[in-house]
This record gives structure tokens, C-alpha cells and sequence, in this order.
């Protein structure tokens, strides 16, 4: 039989090599299609039964088989010898002598030992049967042998087995006790062999063992069959039959012939069927290698108690089919002294391993030849190749590439023949300090180019070493020196431990010398144009003040920059209290040649004001919905108007003003202070509204404006606030009853959350709208964002519309953007925008903004309320922490009531899981 190499490659488990030393099972002895435990085994002589080693048959017979023996041979005695070697490990004092029932010639004859089973000799039987049953009949399963006594039982005796093994004599022979039916059971865990077994039975008369009869059966050894299906270009099936219901747990180790078994995988078998089992194999597993595979079959043995080898199947072959790789010149021309070759590959193309590259000048055979190892990188190579590199020797160049693919394939291709037929410094000074640039027409290796940059002030104090990259440039950092004046720098090849001097030249860095010039922009406003600002300075800083009192009112400017050179500072003088008289303006900057220390730029003239024109704030009504009964009062400064300190607005209608409601912010963002009416905060009484607001600005000084008269009547105002909840995923599957419930404690809408990111989609989110819709509840719906800059904030858009389509959910549905991620805060208001114009553009224009308080400017956060509108906000606030706030209670708190709504707890119980709930001013979750 042809031995596989499970034992020079597969490494066997110390249990399962025990075993198979136990078992005289060897490794080496495995096929591809039968059992790992085959071996064969000369003939062992012996008084008793020879003792056969574990052997497969090549039958396709069932794995377990059993065979029974009816006591109708003769029953010779034991020798002693016998008696010594073969005894049981246990007896009972009734076992100490046998009664025989039958003559010697033709009976069971008594033992000499008390603790040995007799051994068949006569084929005439000590009781009556049926004749159609023999006296014992013995048969398996997947735990052990049936032992069933098939004569009949009197009460003054007791049927016993002797059971054991052929294997090694009689090691693991044991005594088993018919019960009253007369049957035993025999578990394998007590002998742990493979082959025949022997059964005995003796009558237990008075304590006389009686000789009734002896049989046998067969635990045969696992024949499993292998079969392998390829299924993909990198997978393959490991397909198992023919398991015996004796063993369980199977393994398969998978691993290429290629470097031994480094790649090995060990592979748990899935069961398929009663007698079949599965391993899907990807040779992604082990490394994407290509060849041959072995793959060997193990699995735990109920009858030996421990993991065999079942068999070693014929492995797999994995190929690669695909092209060649794509092996060309480019970058080729004739007087550039340098061009590239490149390898490239694909995802449809043989995977490269490596790539090696010969290139040489015509000129003098192949004294310049120099080859080219590229790393690989998304399976393609590239490598510049520069006529430097072979004596600079102009003419035809040959160049040969040689592929290597990970099937073990080396390719070579002939690109053929190129012609070449023939250097400077550039030193510009930039932001980021000196930028230095190689070029040549003789083509060097440009990362071997050394630039040394030092200043003429105090010799060499500052030299520093620069490497040129690919390109032949680098950057001589302005804060790797100091001093002002002559630069030089000198430049060098590294070429096998030399520096080969190239190239001399110098750059001067001259002192700041900044020009200024102060403009009038408006009636308070000055402009400060600064130009011939060095690239070494990396910021500016303008200090503003008056002559009067000193500096008391100095402000530090931070210029914008307008071009290279060039900065600008506006300077109001609403900034310094409007106070007449000589500003004083100087420039500072941060020099890179000091270390970025700040340094004094220049001290200009100044400017004279001789007078202030102080303009009142600009208040304005916007956003007015009358049937929404809502609008917006804005506060606005200007560069002439004062700093706003607080602005109140008292709104009524009633004409003793029994509906007055006074509104109140100190937050003003961007010069501008928001308050926003809701004609809920007037007991929603619909008619003709007078609007008068007060400022104060940080000086105290009070103004008093009417801003006219507006008309709120939204009908619906009446049942307002009302109340909805959100729910998600956490909240699983709420039924029509469940809503029907939510509806009796004053729950009106529910907000689902549809989508998150751009590939995620709430799975509970059909149920939750149609049941909510069922009930008669208001459904709107909510994204999950995570954008961080307006392409993404447009994908999430497009993402969400389409969900939304998807679950019937109309243009008019409220949409909200749940913005809760912190790396979301960088741009948020720009991306936001981007995020809701989209929104627009796909026809669902009907958009709320979720957060956090802390996330409002209102709220010192940086979401700008002023920009979207505070009415477009639902806002997030547990005044009560973790502690439920009832609905009555949120009413009459009413905290952020200008907004579209407030969600007051995450912990409300109307149902059996937590619930966000929330309360909405305006009806659009609700109405």
C-alpha cells in the first residue's frame, strides 16, 4: 500500500501519536482514500486467539460490523498459564468455581481460574433456545457492545459476561452482570480496541460458575472515504463519508507543500449529514500559496477514547490561471537620460513576487550592467532607471525583465533596445523654509544627492546635511538656522562612500523690511494693508490701542494673510470703545529664523480719529409663518453699532396684553442675538401680535424698538406641546397594541431611526413605521451622522433619501439629522449645510437637526443655531439626569421652547424597555 506523508510533514498531537503507537497505528502508513489507522501485521500465534493489529478493508462493508458466534464448539480449559496472563482485573467470590454442563468432550468445562473466560471449543449449547436465537446475542452502537442472554432466567442463578479484546491477550478483560432481562452493556471506554472481541457467559449458580457460552464480534476500524470539490478559484471542499457514528469531532489539517507546513491550518469538520461531513477550504488561509495541497483527516474515537487519523485524502492542486502581468517602458525619451519600466498587474492577472530588471549600455558588452530590484506594491512594480547608474554612457541601452509569480513561474521579457543621447541648483526661498532642487540632464541617482546649507553669520554654527528624494528635492527648514544675510549651499552625490562635489551657490535672507499702509473703510473702520512680509515669518500680530488712558483698550489683532507676502488687519473702533484721538498700530510677527520667537516688524504712523458715527443695531423680524405661528427677532451689530450685552422682546396680542410673554438671550453669535416667537408661549390665542425689544450693550446703555406688528394663527396650537417618542434597533419590534398603549399616555409620534452612516439600515424599521401608522401615530424619521466633510455629509443624504423611499416614507416626512459623534464638531456648521442642501435638492426639504445642548452656540458648544434656525433644532437636555421627568412636569419647565422640540428623558417607561421621550412646540412630530 502506498504510504502517504502524514508522518514527514503533519504534526501529530501527543495524544493522538500515544495513540496511534497504542493502536500500532502509523503515520506514515496513510492513503489517500482509506483509513490513517491501516497497517498490516503478521500473524501472531497464540493457546488462546491471535491477536490481530488494526487493519482497513478496502470493502466498501459498513465501518462497524458485528458477527455472533452461538456456543456450539467446545469450551477447552484454561491452562494455568492462561489463567496468569489473561485474568480479569476484578472478580466476586461466586466466580471461584464453574459447574460444568456438559461431558469435557462436549461441554463448557469449569475454569481453573476464577478471573478467565473460558475459550470456545464445542458448537453443542448448555441451555435451550428458540431455535432461531442463539443463547447470547451480542450487537453494537455508537457507545459499546448489547450483551442480551436469550435463555431463560431462574431465580437461584445469575448470568455473567466475560468480555474483552484480542488485541494484547486478555489486558482489558472485563465482567459484566446481566440485569433482570438478562442484559448487559458492554462501553467501549472499558477496552479501547479496534478488532474482535470475545464474549463468554457463565450461569452464576450458588456460587458456581457454569460455562453456557462463548461468541464473538467485530469493532471494525473506520473506513471513511474523502472527496474534494473545487468551488472558486481559491476555494475548495474537503468532502467526508462513510464516518462511523463511533467517532465525532473531526479535523482536517490543510497545508501547502510549499515551506513544510508553516501555512498549516487546522480545520473543524461541519456535519452534513448522518455519516458525512464538510470543510470548505480558502486558500487565502494559507497565504494565497500555490501547488499542492494536503489535506489529512482526524477525529475523536468513542471506542479509543481519543482523536485518530481516519485518512489522508489526495489533497488539491491550486493553480493560477490568469496572464501575465503588463511589462513596459514609460517616461521613454531620447535626451531625458532617465525612463521607467514597469510591471504591472491586476486583480485579473498572476500575482507578482518578485521583479528583477537588467539594463546595460550597448557600449563595451555589458561592463555597466546593473540590475533592478523594484518592490512590489497592489501587485505592481516600477523602477526608474537612470543612465548615471551605468558610467553615464550615452547610446542604445538593452533592457530584460524578469517577473516572478507566486505559482513558481519566472517570466522573462525582452523589451529591446533604447536610445539616449547629455545639471543645476535651484535655492527659492518658501513658506516652509529654502527649497533646493537638483536637476541634471545625466541622470543621477537623485537620492543620493547631499545639499549642506549653512548661514555666512558665525562660520558653520548652523551647517545642516539635507538628502534629496526621488526627485533630487528637500527642504532646509528656516528653524534649522539662524541669521540673517548670505546662505550657502553646496551640493554633493553619495556615491560608494564618497561625496563627489557637484554644485556651489549662495541665497541671501535679507532683515524684515515691511511696507504698511492705513486706510479709512467706513465710518469706523480702518484697514491695514502690510506687504513685503518675509516667507520666513509665520504669523502676524498686529497690537491696536489709543493714546488715551494708556493701553487700557489694547486689542491684538491676528492679520489674513492675502497672498505670499502680503497680510491685511480691519480695526474698528468699536473694538476700543469708540474713543477719538491717535491709534497707535504696530506689527509683530513669528520669526522661523528665531525660533519662531515673535519679533517686532514694524512700528507704523497710526491713525487719527476725530470723530465715531454710533449706529444703532439693526432689528429685523424674520422667518414669520403666521399659520405656524412663529417668527424670528434678530438682533444685529455692526462695525458702528456697540456691543450687544442682552436683548429682551415683549410680545401680546391681547389688548390688555393678558397674553404677554417676555423673551430674553444673552447669547449673541456673530454679532448677531435670536430670539424666536411661538405663539404657543401666548396661550395660543391667533390673531395681530406688537413685537417691541430692548437692548443693552456692554457699556449699560438701554434702547427701546418696535418692531411692529405680525399675525400668528396657527389653528393646531391648541393641542400643543405634544408629545413623541424615538425609537431604534434597542427598541425591537413594537406592535399596533403596543403604539395603541403609547397613545393612551398622550404619545402621539414616534421618530425611527432608518439609517446610519452609508451601510447601515435599521432592520425593525418596516415594522416600527407600518405599526406606529396602524396606531395612528405620526412617524417621522432620523439618520445617524457621522460625516466630516461635506462630500460625505452629501453621501449620507443620498443614503438616507433612498432608505426612506425604500420604506414608503413620503417628501413630506420630517428628516433628522442626529449628529451625536464628536469627530463630527471640525467644519460641522459648513458640513451641516452641504448635508441639508442636499437633503433639499432630493425633495425631502422638511429637515430637523438633533444634538446635545452642550453642542449649540446658545450653549457655548459650536453648532451655530442662527444659521439654521433655532425652530429647526430638537434638542437634548435630562434636566432630571437618569430620573424620569413626566410630561406634565417638561410642560411646565418648557425648556427650549423656541426650539422644534426637547427631549427631556431617555428613561421613560410607558413601556417595558426605556424610551426617549420628548416634547414638540411646534406639531411637526406630532401633527
Amino acid at each position: 500500500m502506498t504510504k502517504s506523508s502524514i508522518k514527514t510533514y503533519l504534526m501529530i498531537p501527543l495524544s493522538l501519536t500515544l495513540f496511534l503507537a497504542s493502536s500500532t497505528v502509523l503515520a506514515d502508513e496513510v492513503t489517500s482514500t482509506q483509513s490513517v489507522t491501516e497497517s498490516t501485521s503478521e500473524s501472531k500465534t497464540s493457546s488462546t486467539s491471535a491477536a490481530t493489529e488494526i487493519k482497513t478493508s478496502q470493502s466498501s462493508a459498513t465501518t462497524v460490523t458485528s458477527a455472533t458466534t452461538e456456543a456450539d464448539t467446545g469450551v477447552s480449559e484454561m491452562t494455568q498459564s492462561q489463567t496468569s496472563s489473561q485474568s480479569a482485573t476484578s472478580s466476586t467470590a461466586s466466580q471461584t468455581s464453574t459447574e460444568s454442563l456438559a461431558s469435557t468432550s462436549s461441554g463448557l468445562n469449569q475454569s481453573t481460574s476464577s478471573n478467565s473466560a473460558l475459550t470456545p471449543r464445542t458448537l453443542r449449547s448448555a441451555v435451550t433456545t428458540s431455535s432461531s436465537q442463539p443463547v447470547t446475542s451480542t450487537s453494537l452502537d455508537s457507545g459499546g457492545i448489547r450483551i442480551q442472554y436469550n435463555g431463560d432466567l431462574t431465580a437461584n442463578e445469575k448470568i455473567q459476561f466475560a468480555v474483552w479484546s484480542e488485541l494484547d491477550d486478555q489486558n482489558d478483560l472485563r465482567w459484566y452482570t446481566a440485569n433482570n432481562l438478562g442484559a448487559a452493556y458492554a462501553e467501549f471506554k472499558n477496552h479501547r480496541t479496534y478488532g474482535k472481541y470475545f464474549v463468554h457467559t457463565y450461569a452464576n449458580r450458588n456460587g458456581k460458575m457454569v460455562g453456557l457460552n462463548a461468541s464473538s464480534i467485530i469493532v471494525a476500524n473506520p473506513q471513511v472515504k474523502t472527496t474534494i470539490q473545487k468551488t472558486s478559484d481559491t476555494s475548495f471542499d474537503v468532502l467526508i463519508s462513510n464516518v462511523p457514528e463511533t467517532v465525532t469531532n473531526l479535523v482536517v489539517p490543510v497545508w501547502s507543500q510549499k515551506n513544510n507546513q508553516d501555512d498549516i491550518v487546522w480545520y473543524k469538520a461541519v456535519q452534513t449529514g448522518t455519516s458525512s461531513y464538510k470543510v470548505s477550504v480558502d486558500t487565502k488561509n494559507h497565504r494565497s500559496d500555490l501547488g499542492h495541497y494536503e489535506a489529512h483527516i482526524y477525529g475523536y474515537s468513542k471506542v479509543t477514547q481519543s482523536q485518530i487519523g481516519l485518512a489522508a485524502s489526495s489533497g488539491f492542486d491550486a493553480v493560477d490561471s490568469r496572464p501575465n502581468a503588463l511589462v513596459s517602458i514609460g517616461n521613454y525619451k531620447e535626451n531625458s537620460k532617465t525612463f521607467d519600466v514597469n510591471v504591472v498587474g491586476s486583480s485579473a492577472t498572476k500575482t507578482i513576487t518578485g521583479v528583477s530588471i537588467a539594463v546595460w549600455s550597448e557600449e563595451n558588452g555589458q561592463d555597466d550592467l546593473k540590475w533592478y530590484a523594484p518592490q512590489i506594491s497592489n501587485n505592481q512594480a516600477s523602477a526608474k532607471i537612470d543612465i548615471a547608474n551605468h558610467s553615464n554612457t550615452f547610446g542604445n541601452y538593452i533592457i530584460h525583465v524578469y517577473t516572478d509569480y507566486s505559482d513558481s513561474t519566472k517570466v522573462g521579457t525582452n523589451l529591446g533596445t533604447y536610445k539616449f543621447s547629455p545639471y543645476s541648483v535651484s535655492a527659492d526661498q518658501t513658506a516652509q523654509g529654502i527649497s533646493l532642487k537638483f536637476d541634471s540632464v545625466l541622470s543621477f541617482d537623485k537620492t543620493q544627492i547631499r545639499f549642506a546649507v549653512w548661514s555666512a553669520n558665525k562660520d558653520q554654527d548652523d551647517l545642516k546635511w539635507y538628502s534629496a528624494d526621488s526627485k533630487g528635492e528637500a527642504i532646509a527648514p528656516y528653524t534649522n538656522h539662524s541669521g540673517y544675510g548670505t546662505y550657502y549651499i553646496h551640493t554633493y552625490q553619495s556615491k560608494d562612500g564618497k561625496m563627489i562635489p557637484l554644485n556651489g551657490k549662495t541665497l541671501t535672507i535679507a532683515q524684515p523690511e515691511l511696507k504698511t499702509a492705513i486706510s479709512k473703510t467706513g465710518d469706523n473702520t480702518y484697514l491695514l494693508n502690510m506687504t513685503n512680509v518675509p516667507l520666513y515669518i509665520s504669523e502676524v500680530l498686529v497690537p491696536v490701542w489709543t493714546d488715551n488712558k494708556g493701553q487700557d483698550d489694547i486689542r491684538w489683532y491676528g492679520a489674513t494673510k492675502v497672498g505670499d507676502t502680503a497680510y491685511q488687519v480691519t480695526i474698528q473702533a468699536k473694538n476700543h470703545q469708540f474713543e477719538t484721538g491717535h491709534y497707535s498700530v504696530h506689527v509683530y510677527g513669528k520669526s522661523q529664523l528665531e525660533g519662531n520667537r515673535t519679533i517686532g516688524l514694524a512700528t507704523t504712523a497710526g491713525f487719527n480719529v476725530t470723530s465715531v458715527k454710533v449706529a444703532n443695531p439693526s432689528v429685523q423680524v424674520t422667518n414669520h409663518n403666521p399659520s405656524q405661528g412663529t417668527l424670528d427677532v434678530v438682533v444685529s451689530e455692526s462695525a458702528d453699532t456697540k456691543a450687544i450685552k442682552t436683548v429682551k422682546v415683549a410680545v401680546w396680542s391681547e389688548s390688555n396684553q393678558s397674553n404677554l410673554y417676555w423673551y430674553e438671550t444673552s447669547t449673541v453669535v456673530n454679532g448677531k442675538a435670536t430670539i424666536a416667537v411661538n405663539q404657543i408661549n401666548h396661550k395660543g390665542i391667533v390673531g395681530n401680535y406688537t413685537i417691541h425689544v430692548y437692548t443693552t450693550t456692554q457699556d449699560n446703555q438701554e434702547s427701546g424698538y418696535n418692531a411692529g406688528t405680525y399675525r400668528l394663527e396657527s389653528k393646531t396650537l391648541q393641542t400643543l406641546p405634544a408629545y413623541f417618542i424615538d425609537i431604534s434597533s434597542h427598541n425591537g419590534n413594537i406592535t399596533v397594541e403596543e403604539f395603541n398603549r403609547l397613545k393612551q399616555q398622550g404619545i402621539v409620534g414616534v421618530v425611527v431611526k432608518l439609517t446610519e452612516g452609508t451601510s447601515y439600515i435599521n432592520p425593525f424599521a418596516k415594522a416600527q413605521i407600518a405599526n406606529a401608522q396602524a396606531a395612528g401615530i405620526k412617524v417621522s424619521a432620523y439618520h445617524y451622522s457621522h460625516y466630516t466633510s461635506a462630500g460625505e455629509a452629501q453621501a449620507e443624504a443620498q443614503y438616507f433619501v433612498r432608505a426612506a423611499k425604500n420604506h414608503g416614507l413620503s417628501s413630506a416626512t420630517v428628516m433628522v439629522n442626529d449628529m451625536e459623534e464628536s469627530k463630527m464638531l471640525s467644519n460641522i456648521n459648513s458640513n451641516v449645510q452641504a448635508w441639508q442642501d442636499e437633503m433639499k435638492r432630493l425633495g425631502y426639504g422638511n429637515v430637523i437637526h438633533y444634538t446635545m445642548a452642550s453642542w449649540l452656540d446658545i450653549r457655548g458648544g459650536q453648532v451655530s443655531t442662527s444659521q439654521f434656525g433655532i425652530r429647526n433644532f430638537w434638542i437634548a437636555h435630562y434636566v432630571n439626569g437618569y430620573t424620569y421627568l413626566d410630561q406634565a412636569s417638561a410642560k411646565a419647565y418648557a425648556y427650549y421652547n423656541n426650539a422644534a422640540a426637547w427631549q427631556y428623558t431617555s428613561v421613560s417607561k410607558k413601556l417595558t424597555n426605556n424610551l426617549d421621550e420628548n416634547i414638540d412646540y411646534t406639531g411637526r412630530f406630532t401633527i
